[in-house]
């Protein structure tokens, strides 16, 4: 213990039963503040990756290009282009699910849970 604490320590322990109680109620809500603060800021930066997105411009782009290789009317140049708008977008879905994992076990919950709660649906299921 240093020195600090040390003294602390033995002026708690001159404290009567019902200081000592305040006292401790006060230590634990302190530390209560302290965490959930922590837990809420690490909270609020897993939500801020998790809704990260490609900009609305490389979306539109996306749209586009795509329609054109649904069209079968896409030059090779574009094609790289999709591609690359394509990796991209699936860095970010992956990232996003770790982002979402992460803020689940934070939460103690379930990912599925998290989305629901987010109201996230699963890509797979519409």
């Amino acid at each position: 213990m240093n020195s600090t604490v040390s003294t602390l320590f033995h002026e708690v322990e001159r404290l009567d039963n019902r200081s000592l109680d305040a006292f401790i109620d006060n230590v634990i809500s302190l530390r209560v503040r302290r965490d959930t603060s922590s837990k809420q800021k690490e909270e609020a930066e897993l939500l801020e990756k998790i809704n990260r997105s490609l900009s609305l411009k490389q979306v539109e782009r996306f749209r586009e290009l795509n329609q054109k290789r649904i069209e079968e009317n896409i030059a090779e140049s574009e094609l790289v282009e999709l591609t690359v708008l394509l990796e991209k977008t699936e860095k970010l879905n992956v990232n996003r699910l770790k982002y979402l994992s992460l803020l689940a076990r934070l939460r103690n919950i379930s990912v599925r849970d998290l989305m629901n709660q987010l109201g996230i649906s699963n890509p797979t299921n519409g």
